[in-house]
């Protein structure tokens, strides 16, 4: 498998739990990361293809794969993410398998404690 993008560098995972129909990652958030110097200077937000594309890393490390994205059919956005408002992150992520070899990915990404919601994601993802 190819070297990922943001994982080891923009984020790290602390913890991985895999409960019967998913898998959460506790991550970490790298808060000197170059992407915070741009985006924005002196209020840094994570941006949104940053969240998208840590739940699909995620998802390549549970099947152990390389993916691409073949569709979004949800993405909202429920509240903004920084690095020091909360420097670690859940991402709760189920996969399905389908017939055609494609994988149904549902995930959320909220504060630890899942009290906040950050992000409510519903895609699709197919094998490179």
């Amino acid at each position: 498998m190819n070297k990922s993008m943001l994982v080891g560098d923009f984020f790290t995972i602390e913890q991985i739990t895999k409960n019967e129909n998913e898998v959460e990652y506790l991550t970490k958030l790298n808060a000197n990361h170059e992407i915070y110097k741009g985006h924005f200077p002196g209020d840094p937000i994570c941006p949104g293809v940053c969240n998208v594309q840590t739940i699909r890393e995620c998802a390549e490390l549970q099947i152990g794969k390389k993916l691409r994205i073949e569709s979004i059919a949800h993405c909202r956005f429920a509240a903004l993410i920084t690095p020091q408002n909360c420097p670690q992150l859940l991402i709760s992520l189920s996969l399905e398998q389908k017939e055609d070899g494609n994988y149904l990915a549902l995930a959320n990404i909220t504060s630890p404690n899942k009290e906040t919601i950050y992000l409510e994601y519903k895609g699709e993802y197919s094998i490179e």
